[in-house]
């Protein structure tokens, strides 16, 4: 491709290339997210898969939850001790994706059958 065609499309190339990956991304958080209302579901969900031999590293556990919680920090950090699984964000309730679970809905949360404000995204950090 000759220089001057290449920087006349080279900002739309660029564009099509971000369009794909943010599409990408967009599905792989769609794909990997759940919306949880039960703790022992939630502990099932964050379990650490099974191991081929006792040796092997634990496995990566790639996805996101959407449960209720009553923001108790100590509660967060013994869920952290149980399953190295903290708040990874507080999603912004204007900004509603029901297909994804994130509502402003008020709830109970599931580890203490208090009140929740609304559903906030915990998943594993690496």
């Amino acid at each position: 491709m000759p220089r001057g065609e290449f920087v006349a499309k080279v900002s739309g190339i660029l564009q099509d290339i971000q369009d794909v990956l943010f599409e990408r991304a967009r599905e792989f958080r769609q794909e990997h997210t759940r919306v949880i209302d039960t703790k022992d579901e939630f502990y099932a969900f964050f379990a650490d898969p099974p191991k081929k031999k006792e040796n092997d590293p634990t496995p990566i556990h790639a996805g996101f939850a959407l449960a209720h919680f009553n923001g108790d920090p100590a509660l967060e950090a013994k869920i952290k001790d149980d399953l190295k699984v903290t708040v990874r964000c507080i999603p912004i309730v204007n900004r509603a994706d029901p297909k994804l679970g994130i509502t402003a809905d008020p709830g109970t949360c599931p580890f203490t059958g208090q009140p929740s404000k609304q559903r906030v995204v915990w998943a594993k950090s690496y």
